[in-house]
């Protein structure tokens, strides 16, 4: 547990950005199978949100030293900027997914 936690921990802004886009961009092909184009364009809003959160999080969740209130108050910038990078990656794919399905439909 405590690697888990120091890995999360050691994740600086740009590599979080980077985990939470290419698992976005996973989540946003195995989440391009449902039938429903609103379904596909709110998982891929929503997934990158989730992801940024949990990665921000997570150190938190598991038992880390800092303060709660110092996650807090970078929890706008830790969030939001990998939250970004996920949501391009996320639309990225989706709209590839959703152009290849209509011609191959």
């Amino acid at each position: 547990m405590l690697g888990v936690q120091a890995f999360f921990q050691s994740l600086s802004l740009t590599s979080a950005s980077v985990l939470v886009a290419i698992l976005s961009a996973v989540a946003a092909l195995l989440v391009g199978r449902i039938g429903s184009a609103a379904g596909r364009w709110c998982a891929a809003a929503l997934l990158p949100l989730v992801l940024s959160y949990c990665v921000y999080w997570i150190p938190v969740w598991l038992g880390a030293d800092g303060d709660r209130a110092q996650y807090s108050a970078w929890e706008l910038l830790g969030v939001g900027v990998p939250f970004l990078a996920g949501l391009v990656a996320s639309c990225l794919v989706t709209l590839i997914v959703t152009r290849y399905a209509k011609r191959h439909a």
